[in-house]
This record gives structure tokens, sequence and C-alpha cells, in this order.
């Protein structure tokens, strides 16, 4: 009949849930397997930000996603399309605050990894090399080589703006190190092109300081990159010419830099002929190896091509027209020792400055606008569904309370004291059973002092013998067949000695209770052929000798819980000699019950017994 009930209750249960979750909009109903799911929104995030963005609203009003989910999309798509690193970082810390985010490793490290890229973007150097040491024991945990490189290089290029360049170039080596480790063992062309990338920025790095040697001996290191790029399958259309053009651009200027004109020339010259240099766009990158020859009108050409080009194609207001453009253009005027247009070119940087920290303190203003807009709104949402949900958390509480009280109690009560009868049984099997044990070690030890007695006695009268008396008692003796069965018969006998010596050496020192205990360390202390060792076991133990041993350690955590009921169960496992993982496993295997339980019974048998006795 309670049966019954609990049947009636859990089918309303499940009736009354259904019908809260149809109140929501569901994942198959607003479309999830096609536009609302993580991997498309971070799919456009990099081509269509603003789409991303609209449809992370969309989904946060259906809620399509967990505000870590939510969080960190908006983190990816800030940080991937728009290039506004402060409200990434923003969203990136509100994920990170979110205790869903420790229940997932994997993207916990992608998330400390736009963190702290946005933190040495928006100046936050404390925060970044933060971000980089925890990302990094995260990253050893997973063991993710790849992100653990990744957090080094961030980690050096924050060092570097901080003038900590020898520290720099030490995390620059180990991420380089580990990069180049994955990209042997993947043959896929991002692991070359990663390693090829910090290969590059450790070289840019040691070029800024003037350390041009130890930046053009990084060369062969960035070829082999770019070989390893150029002879994988999955190589994108493209990407190893323009690789190659980098490089040449690269090394060109620290050629020059120390001195190996006739290096640089080459580089140079290689530089022209790639296909990626010729083109419209890519001319630029000819610019500062011309600077660094002393070709300064040509450098000026080039310079002068690619303003045209910008002006007409796109905004030249931003960083990167300062630099590397105009200040292209200023170091060639530099080379010239044209003072005029030198102050020209100066004046026209300080001037674009000015207008872009303008733009970037409204840019800041608006996304702090923004993103008070937008907490406003999670604010607005939040408050709509939990006033859409308060009757629901109800009847979802008053179900539970049926259900846990009704349904749980009555299978715990019941499970409990079955385990409490199982246990009870076999506290009661095992005290029997080293009861037995004991008395059979003990006769055991008397057989072997006798059979040890005997074997003098008979040495001694072996001694006392003569050869005539030896001679009679031979003829004497039965046919061959007979004296064979006899021969046969001893030997098993002996077999049957040595194996009880074995085995009361190994109780009697409790052998079994050192963790690396084996074989080999018992045929030290009593010396037996290997072959004729396994079989005494197999033989007279019906069990290969390392089970044999598993079984004394057993037996002895039977008898240390029975003698100290007091003793923890870790204190039990470690003084049998064995891990927690595989004495646990086993104990439940073997008995049935848990070691807790187990114990729980003894205690409970001991209390029955003080009882009866008071």
């Amino acid at each position: 009949m309670l049966r019954v009930k609990l049947h009636i209750i859990l089918l309303l249960a499940a009736c009354l849930l259904t019908a809260c979750h149809a109140g929501h909009s569901g994942p198959d109903a607003d479309g999830r397997d096609s536009v609302y799911t993580a991997g498309y929104i971070e799919g456009i995030s990099f081509e269509k930000p603003e789409e991303a963005l609209a449809l992370l609203d969309t989904a946060e009003e259906r809620r399509l996603f967990t505000p870590f989910e939510t969080n960190m999309l908006r983190c990816l798509v800030n940080h991937n399309g728009l290039s506004r690193y402060r409200a990434a970082l923003f969203y990136g810390r509100k994920a990170y605050a979110d205790p869903e985010a420790r229940k997932h490793p994997d993207k916990l490290l992608s998330l400390l990894s736009y963190m702290a890229e946005d933190s040495h973007t928006n100046g936050d150097y404390d925060a970044s090399v933060r971000y980089c040491a925890e990302g990094l024991e995260l990253a050893r945990q997973q063991e993710s080589k790849t992100y653990e490189a990744d957090f080094h290089v961030t980690w050096a290029k924050t060092l570097m703006l901080m003038a900590q360049h020898g520290e720099a170039f030490r995390h620059f080596d180990i991420g380089i190190g580990l990069l180049d480790e994955e990209a042997r063992k993947n043959s896929g062309y991002h692991a070359w092109d990663e390693l090829f990338y910090s290969i590059g920025l450790k070289l840019s790095a040691l070029y800024e300081v003037d350390r041009n040697e130890e930046a053009y001996a990084l060369a062969p290191r960035m070829e082999e990159a770019l070989k390893g790029l150029e002879a994988s399958k999955d190589v994108p259309d493209g990407l190893a010419e323009l690789r190659r053009a980098e490089l040449l651009a690269v090394l060109c200027p620290v050629a020059y830099s120390t001195g190996r004109k006739a290096d640089g020339d080459r580089l140079f010259r290689q530089l022209e002929a790639n296909p990626v240099a010729s083109t419209p766009e890519g001319e630029y990158i000819r610019i500062p190896g011309l600077v660094a020859a002393g070709r300064f009108d040509e450098a000026l050409h080039y310079v002068y091509r690619e303003k045209k080009l910008l002006q007409a194609n796109t905004d030249t207001v931003n960083w990167d027209y300062i630099n590397p453009h105009l200040q292209s253009e200023l170091e060639a005027w530099q080379g010239k020792g044209d003072v005029g247009e030198v102050a020209r070119v100066q004046a026209a940087m300080l001037a674009l400055t000015d207008t872009l920290r303008r733009r970037e303190r409204i840019a800041d203003a608006l996304q702090w606008s923004e993103i008070y807009e937008s907490e406003e709104k999670d604010a607005q949402i939040k408050k709509e569904q939990q006033n859409a949900d308060r009757w629901m958390v109800v009847a979802i509480a008053v179900i539970v309370v049926m259900v846990v009280g009704g349904s749980l109690g009555y299978v715990i009560v019941r499970k409990n004291r079955d385990i409490s009868r199982r246990s009870l049984a076999l506290v009661a099997q095992v005290k029997r059973q080293l009861a037995d044990r004991r008395e059979l070690d003990s006769k055991t030890g008397e057989l072997l002092a006798l059979h040890e007695q005997l074997a003098r006695l008979e040495s001694q009268r072996g001694a006392a013998d003569t050869p005539t008396d030896q001679q009679e008692t031979g003829k004497e003796s039965g046919a061959p067949s007979a004296q064979k069965e006899e021969n046969g018969n001893k030997q098993a006998e002996a077999d049957r000695i040595l194996f009880d010596r074995i085995v009361c050496e190994i109780k009697n020192r409790q052998l079994f209770r050192n963790p690396g205990f084996s074989r080999t360390e018992m045929l030290k202390i009593i010396p037996v052929p290997q072959n004729k060792f396994a079989r005494l076991f197999r033989e007279f133990a019906d069990v290969p000798f390392t089970t044999y041993i598993q079984d004394l350690r057993f037996s002895y955590a039977n008898e240390l819980f029975i003698e100290h009921p007091d003793w923890s169960t870790d204190a039990i496992i470690k003084a049998c000699g064995m891990s927690r993982t595989s004495f646990y496993a086993s104990f439940v295997q073997r008995f049935g019950v848990k070691p807790e339980e187990f114990r729980k019974s003894i205690l409970k048998g001991n209390g029955s017994k003080k009882h009866i006795t008071n």
C-alpha cells in the first residue's frame, strides 16, 4: 500500500514539474539547436558581433543560457569582434565570480586567458599577472600545455611593459618551449602557427630593447616553425605565404641593425618577390626594411602609397595609423635629416594622439553606460522571472517535501535496516573466522616445531647408522614402485612444511603490512625457486601469492576494526599497507558493506554488550 501511495506522489510531482517547465520557453521551442547555442554565437563573434550580442539578449530573456554562459559569451564577443576590452573584462569578471565557473575547468581556462589579455590591454598589469598565475596553475592541473604556454606568453608581454625584461624573456622561453613540444606532437597547422607567433613576439621584444644579435639568432627557430606550418595538411590557403612575408619583414631590419647588410639585402629581395608584399594591401611591410637599409626615398614612396590606400578605404584616426605608418614616415624623414618634415609628422602624430585619447574617453564612458544599462536590464529580467515563478517555487517545495518525506524516508529506513543486519552478521562471521584463523595459526606453528624436532632426531639417527645397517635396510625395503610412492609422499609433505614455513614467516613478521612487499622480497628471506614458489600457493592456498597477501591484509584490517573500534578507517588502511582507493573498492566487493558501516556495527555490538553487562 505504501509503495502505491509513493508512485502516486511521484506521478503528481512529474506532472507538476512538466507543467512548470512548459511555462517557460524551452530550447527546442526557441531554436537553441540552431542559432541560440554557444557554438554558433562564438562562431559569429568575429564577423557579426552585433548580431551575436542581439542573440545573447534574446537568449537571456528566454533563459536559454546560465548566467555564467551568458557573461562568458559577452566577454568573448566584446573581445573578439568589437575590441572593447574594458567591457570584455567587465563581463569576464562577472563570469569568473559565478560559482558555476569552477564546475567547468576547460571554460574557466579560456575565461582566464581572455581576462589576462584584457587586463594587459587595459593597463591593469597587476590583474593580468594574477590571472596568468591562476591560469597557469589550472592549466597544469588540466594538463593543457597550449593554455600553459598562452599564459606564459601573456605574462611575458605584460612584464615587457613593466620593464622587467629578464623575467619577461624567461616566460617567453618557457611558453615557446611548451608550444614547440606541442607542435611536434600535433600535425595541425594551428600548433605551428602559435609557435611561430610566440617566437616572433620574443624577437620583436628583443629588437625593441636593442638586443639585436639575440633577436637575429631566433631566425632559424622561426624558419623551422614556418616549415612545420607549411608541411601541415590542414593549413588554409595563403596562410603560409603570409607568414613567410611576416618572417622576412621582421628579420630584414634586424639583419641591417646587426651590420649584416648582405643578409638584409637578400632578405629584402625575398620579401619583394613574396606575393603578399606585391599586393597594394601588403606593400607596407617593405617599409621597415627600407628604413633600416637607409633607403629612405623608397621607404617614403611606399609610405605615401599606403597612406592613400588607407585614406581611401578606412578611417585613419586610429593607433595603427600612428604606429607603424606615421612612425615609419617619421623615421624616414629623420634618416634624410629633413627637420621641417620631421616636425610636421610629429605634430600630426601629437594631434592624432589627442584625438584618439578623447575618443577613448568617450568610448569608455559609452561602454560603462551600456554596461550599466545591461545591468539594469538584467535586474529587470530577474525580477520578472521571480514574480512569474513565485507560485511555482511554492508548489515545487510542497512536492519536494512530500516526495522526500515519503519515498526517500521509506527507502532510507529500509536500506539502513538491511545494511545494519548485514553488517552485524558480517561482524559475527568475521569474529568467528578470526578465532578459527588464530587457532589454525597456533596449531600450524606447533606442527612446524614438531617437524623441526623430528628432522633433528632423524638427522642424529642417520649419523649413528652404520653402512651395514643401511645395506640391510635397503635389502628389506619394498619394491621400486613402493619406494617411488613413498618418496612422492615425502616430497609432498616437505612442500607442505615449506609452504607453512613461508606463511608463518609472513604472518609472524607481518610482512604483508609493507605496501611494497612482493614475491621477490619473500624469496630473499626463504630462498625457493620462483616456479615452485608459485606452485606452493596454488596447491596449498588455492590462490596466487598476491591474492593471498591481499587476504591477509583484509583479515588484519578486520582484526583492527574489532580490537580498535576507536581507530579511524584511514589509520587502519595505513596499518594494513593498502591505498585508500583499493581498500574501499575491494572491501565493498568482498563484504557488501562500506568500512564505516562495518565499524559502526562493531561499535553497536560493543555497546549492546556493555548494556547487558550493566
